[in-house]
Parts: structure tokens; sequence; C-alpha cells
């Protein structure tokens, strides 16, 4: 007999309705096809990286980018190729791509095989160099260190342009410029004070204001002679570029109101001359009877009535009035000249479309300038023309982006930079090769261009500057410096050094390379010296030895193998002649 027992399942052992599972395994399979296709990209990524074809591109591209880099760093100066170039962020992602790429090839031909032992070496060594140039470039240090004769300096200049705004209260506030090559905004506003663009690359041109002030003549001149030529651009206004005062070597050249012509055209026994700038009048002292007297070391001065006192003059000494304790007095509106301290050295005067000059055998003389033809001097056959005269005009220099202009190592057009600021809804512009100062009733804001100044723990000096010339010419044939170096820290006597081309200093980590010079004086010279500080050098001389001994390594085992191939396969053709 056999007997059938059926159970019944309990209720919550039933089994779900297909229906309701469909779904899920939707969803798991679209995320299955999600997932497969992220590999599969990934896969193809990992490929295109590790190519062949992509490392031969990148090393393409970037000879190309150094190729241009070199150019634009010979014509243009290293600043502008630096900012262009080699500290680009488009540079910088190019040498990124390079590293990955190479990371990448080393990856894909993992697990290590014996034959690529000198292949892993030399790819290593590379991705160390990165390393190393990557580190240089967060944590180093390029700068430049100035040093005058007998002055210890400790400041060194960094190529990071900062504008610096100095308020009344003594705070001060530091802005970190663009790093482009080419003209940026900026954009910042506070009350009274807009900063809107920078030139990090700037030349200056001339544009003429209109001026109502009665002090604004200004006049531009071309002195020359067979040799040279030169414009000169001078001005009375107290807002414009130009100065009223210039020198070409031993010429001087001084531009004055044309109320004194007359004074400096008139005969004199003392030869003062006597301008009253309130009034804007001149006269000799003569023709005033003031009483003129001497020292008893035969020093000449004057005395002129004014407001129930003598004003005292010693016009051999200065034009201003001096106190009994021989301090000078600005509080008067008097100004007395001596001609006779122009008499011993040439001197030029320009009075708008006239001129006076002393010839030692004329005495003074006086041109006006007719229909444009030329005045001739007393000094080396010079003649002078007057290019343009406005007496109610003022010229002003605004700058321009240009492109820098590199001649013999040195930027002769574009080293300005600026910065165009609004202050209290007038347009000014702030230049790297002069500061600024402006005033809001009694409240003056400075403003100026400089590079990031780092401080370094101790002090060089320079005490001797030894620079020998070609001979027959002016060009340096080599120059040195002599400096000694005073660490605080230490607690030692300074220590002297010798710095010459290829024999730099090197202290405390920085390595200071003897740069150029500039001249301070007659026969005076100043010392430049390059400043670097590399905490990624020990890696990158690291990355270059494996670089070299992983390359000698991986042509060994390659040679070896090849070796291996031939002996393998003359012995089967040896085989077989047997056989």
């Amino acid at each position: 007999m056999v007997f059938f027992i059926s159970k019944s399942e309990p209720n919550h052992c039933k089994r779900a309705p297909l229906v309701g599972i469909l779904p899920h395994m939707k969803n798991l399979n679209l995320l299955n096809k999600y997932l497969t296709s992220l590999g599969n990209a990934y896969k193809k990524i990992e490929s295109t990286l590790g190519s062949m074809k992509f490392a031969v591109i990148i090393i393409v591209v970037f000879a190309i980018a150094l190729v241009y880099g070199t150019f634009m760093e010979s014509y243009h100066g290293r600043e502008f190729a630096n900012k262009l170039v080699y500290k680009s962020w488009w540079f910088i992602a190019l040498q990124l791509s390079m590293f990955i790429s190479i990371l990448v090839a080393t990856l894909n031909r993992l697990p290590a095989k014996r034959v690529l032992y000198g292949f892993y070496t030399l790819h290593a060594g590379l991705l160390i160099l990165f390393a190393g140039s990557f580190l240089t470039y967060v944590t180093g240090i390029d700068g430049m260190l100035e040093l005058m004769p007998n002055e210890p300096s400790n400041t060194v200049r960094v190529e990071e342009d900062q504008f610096i705004v100095g308020y009344p209260n003594g705070e001060v506030k530091i802005f970190t410029l663009p790093t482009g090559a080419f003209e940026s905004d900026i954009n910042y506003e506070e009350p009274g004070l807009q900063i809107k663009n920078y030139l990090p690359f700037a030349k200056l041109e001339t544009v003429w204001r209109p001026s109502a002030e009665a002090l604004s003549d200004s006049a531009v001149y071309t002195i020359y002679n067979e040799n040279v030529a030169e414009q000169l651009t001078m001005s009375l206004h107290p807002e414009s570029d130009f100065q009223s005062m210039q020198k070409l070597g031993p010429l001087s050249v001084h531009y004055m109101p044309q109320t004194l012509y007359s004074c400096f055209t008139t005969e004199s026994n003392s030869g003062f001359i006597v301008w009253n700038t309130e009034e804007d009048v001149c006269y000799t002292a003569e023709s005033k009877n003031y009483d003129i007297k001497k020292t008893p070391t035969n020093n000449m001065f004057m005395l002129i009535p004014h407001k129930g006192e003598f004003l005292k003059f010693f016009p051999d000494f200065s034009p201003l009035p001096l106190n009994d304790d021989l301090t000078k007095r600005q509080d008067t509106p008097f100004r007395v000249f001596s001609k006779q301290l122009f008499e011993k050295k040439p001197n030029l005067f320009l009075f708008g479309d006239k001129t006076v000059f002393f010839h030692k055998r004329k005495g003074w003389l006086g041109r006006e300038f007719n229909d444009k033809r030329p005045v001739s001097l007393p000094w080396m056959n010079f003649k002078l023309t007057l290019d343009s005269y406005r007496p109610d005009s003022y010229p002003a220099q605004i700058p321009t982006y240009t492109r820098p202009i590199q001649d013999q190592g040195e930027i002769i057009e574009g080293g300005i930079k600026a910065v165009q600021i609004n202050f209290y809804g007038q347009d000014y512009w702030v230049r790297s090769d002069q500061p600024l100062a402006l005033s809001n009733g009694d409240k003056q804001v400075r403003f100026q261009i400089k590079s990031r100044e780092l401080k370094l723990p101790y002090q060089i000096t320079l005490d001797r500057f030894k620079m020998d010339k070609n001979p027959g010419t002016n060009d340096p044939a080599s120059y040195e410096s002599f400096v000694s170096l005073l660490d605080g820290r230490t607690h030692k006597a300074a220590s002297n050094h010798h710095v010459f081309m290829n024999n730099p200093l090197k202290y405390d980590d920085f390595t200071f390379y003897q740069s150029s010079y500039f001249q301070v004086g007659q026969d005076e010279y100043g010392s430049a010296f390059s400043v670097n500080f590399d905490p990624g050098r020990p890696v990158k001389y690291l990355g270059s030895l494996l670089l070299v001994f992983g390359s000698m390594w991986h042509f060994a085992l390659r040679r070896r193998k090849k070796r291996k191939f031939f002996e393998k396969e003359s012995t089967i053709e040896s085989q077989s002649e047997n056989s």
C-alpha cells in the first residue's frame, strides 16, 4: 500500500509572483551594461594613454612648445617666455600628460618581466624627474638680489608682481597681479577706488591734455649735429610726466616761463635776476636799486624788502631766501637767479618759442625760432629746432600694451608694468617705474607696483666689484664680485666670498650666481645676483641617474635577447642541415 502525503506551504513561504521580479532584473541588467561600458571606456582610455602613438604626439607637441618658448625668450625676454609658455597652464597640462603617459605605459607592462627591467628603471627615472620638477615649481625660488657698494642687503625680488595700496592710517593692501602675458582685467572695487586692469608689458605713448593753469607751457625740441640727434619734450605743468630740466652729457637744458626771457638777455653788473612769482614779472637787481653786499668770505648777497622785513638772498647758493640759520624759506614769492652760475658750464635755457645761452666771446645771446629754422648753438656744432610749442596744454605718458623687445640681453621696449585705477571718479595709471600718490581732501593714498620680496635670514655686502673690459672698447670682458656674508644666527664673523661666472656662492640651500651689474656713479658699480633655491634638485639628480642607468640596462637586455635569438636560429639551422 502506498500512501501519498501532501503538505501545504505556509503563506509566508509562497514564491513571489514573476511579474514583481522582472523590474529588478531589468535594473540589474542596466547596471551591468553601464559597468561594462564604463570598464570598456576605462580600458580604451588606459590603452590610449599608454600607447606609443599618444606618447609620440605628446613628445612632438612638447618639443614644438620648447622651440616656441626658446624663440620667445630670445626675442622678447625670459619673463615674457615664462608667462607665455613655461609657466602657463597649457604647458603644465602638457607635462602632466607626459607624466600620465609614462606612468600608464609602465603599469600596462606589469607584472614585471626580467627582459623589461631596464624599461622599468628608465621610466621610473622619468617619473622621478617629473616629480622633482614639480617640487621645484611649487616650492622653488628664482629671484634677483641687487647689491649697492658697501651696503648690506637681504632682500630677494622674485617674479611675482604685486600692486600695493598704502592708506593714511598705516593700512597696506597687497594684491597679487595676474600671471598671464597679456592684458588682464582685475575689477576690484571699494569706496572711492576701483582697480580696473593690468598691463604686464607696456610702452609709453605721449598724449597732449588741455590745461587752464597759468604755468602750463610745454614744447618739443630737437637738438642735433652730424653725429647724433635727440628729441626733447619739456613742460612746466605740475601734472606732466616730462620735466623742466634735462641733462644731455655735460649740457644742462632748462625750460622756464617766458616772463624770464627778457631778464636773461638784459645785461647787468651783478648778473642777478629777480622773479616775483605772484605778479609774474622779472627784473634785474640794478633796476630796483637793491642793496648788494659781500660777506667776509666774498660771497655776494642781496636784501629785498617785503612786508616789513628784508629777505636775504645768496643767489650763488640758492634762488630762495635764507633764514639766519641758513635754512631756505618757501613762503615768499621772490626768487633770485645768478647768471654767473651758468657761464662756466654749458647751459641752454628754453622759453617756449625762444632760447637763451651763454657764448664765451659774445656773452648772453637770445634767439627766437622763426619758420622752424634751426638755431646754432656754441657747442660741438649743435643746432636746435622747435618742433611744437603748446602754451595751453601739457604732455602726459599713457601706458599701452606691447610685447617686450629684447636686444643683447636687455629689454629695450615694453619693460614697464602698469595698473589702471579709478580714484574718486578720475582715471590714473600706476607704473612700475614710479609710484603714485593721490589725495582726497586731507587723506593721501600711495600706489605702487613691485615684485614680491623675500627676506633672507642673513645679509650680503658688496665689498668690491671688478670689471675687465675688452681692449679699446667699453664692453665688459668679465666681471666679478667680492662679497661678505654675515649670518646673525651663527654668532660668527662675516665670511668673505669671491663670486664670478661658474663660481657661485652657495649658502643655506641658496645659490647666488653672478648675473649682471649696474652703474651707480662715476666708475662705481653695483652687482646683481641671480638667486636660486631648488629643493627638487636632489630628486631630479636621482631621476637623471636612473634615466641613464635604465637606458644602458634596457639596451644591454635588448642586445642580449637579440643575441640569444640569433644563437637559437643558428642552432635550428645546423640541426636541420645535419638531419
